[in-house]
């Protein structure tokens, strides 16, 4: 029986997109700004006008479609043992980028941990959603069509990596276990990163509490201040006592 799935994921533009975006647009704003100069200043002919107005309004078709074109999505398609990536641009036209067997991936792991620096390859495939990141994993294979070996950078989700387990070599299989890419993992040095601070952590949390136990008054202190300011019932009483022995005293006086 065939198996089939599909995922649909969205480029996010960088700054060399919106670089070159920028760039184009000023190229195609040029052309009738120049012209309208040459018309205005009757150094052609007033036809230069015409010719202005007309490359304007091609500008903005043009500036359109540039703007537009920047919205890119890439379809994995999973067949049986066959991975097919089209490139969609503004949702108006596909390309194929690669149709592949997946038997032939020689290695399969996330961009993070693949030592694919310094490498030269015959065909490089880009239909990642970043050009670097912890969703973005590096396919190694050979292909006979390119006379060379050759690099595919894709971002599959656990659904895609789930359907094309059954067809990948066994120790590409065992590799994206070991990195926990058919569960919730993370790369080896997300976590590597995670583990140091978890062992950090504990450390913050002590100083932290040593640093509010400084802080606090102990109740001990606080409870002899108080003791100190109210006066003991036994004042109460001998000042009372005394009062009423100063008043007999004067009446007596009196008397003599």
């Amino acid at each position: 029986m065939d198996s089939f799935h599909e995922q649909l994921v969205v480029r996010k533009n960088n700054s060399k997109h919106i670089a070159k975006l920028v760039i184009y647009l000023m190229l195609i704003f040029a052309v009738p700004a120049i012209f309208m100069v040459l018309g205005i200043y009757d150094i052609g002919t007033r036809y230069f006008v015409i010719v202005a107005i007309c490359a304007f309004f091609f500008a903005v078709y043009g500036s359109y479609y540039l703007v537009t074109g920047m919205y890119t999505e890439y379809e994995y398609a999973v067949t049986n043992s066959n991975i097919t990536i089209d490139k969609i641009t503004a949702k108006r036209s596909r390309k194929r980028i690669i149709s592949v067997d997946i038997k032939k991936f020689n290695t399969l792991r996330r961009l993070a941990d693949a030592d694919v620096q310094g490498k030269s390859y015959r065909k490089f495939f880009r239909a990642s959603v970043t050009e670097s990141g912890e969703d973005v994993y590096a396919a190694e294979m050979h292909l006979d069509k390119f006379n060379g070996d050759c690099l595919l950078l894709f971002s599959p989700d656990e659904a895609t990596l789930d359907a094309m387990k059954p067809y990948l070599r066994t120790n590409v299989k065992a590799e994206l276990f070991k990195a926990g890419a058919f569960g919730k993992g993370k790369s080896a040095k997300a976590a590597k990163a995670e583990a140091a601070e978890k062992k950090e952590a504990p450390a913050k949390i002590e100083k932290k509490t040593d640093l509010k136990k400084e802080e606090t008054p102990k109740p001990e202190k606080a409870a002899d201040l108080k003791k100190e300011e109210t006066p003991t019932p036994t004042e109460n009483k001998t000042a009372s006592s005394q009062k009423p022995s100063n008043g007999g005293s004067t009446k007596k006086k009196k008397k003599r």
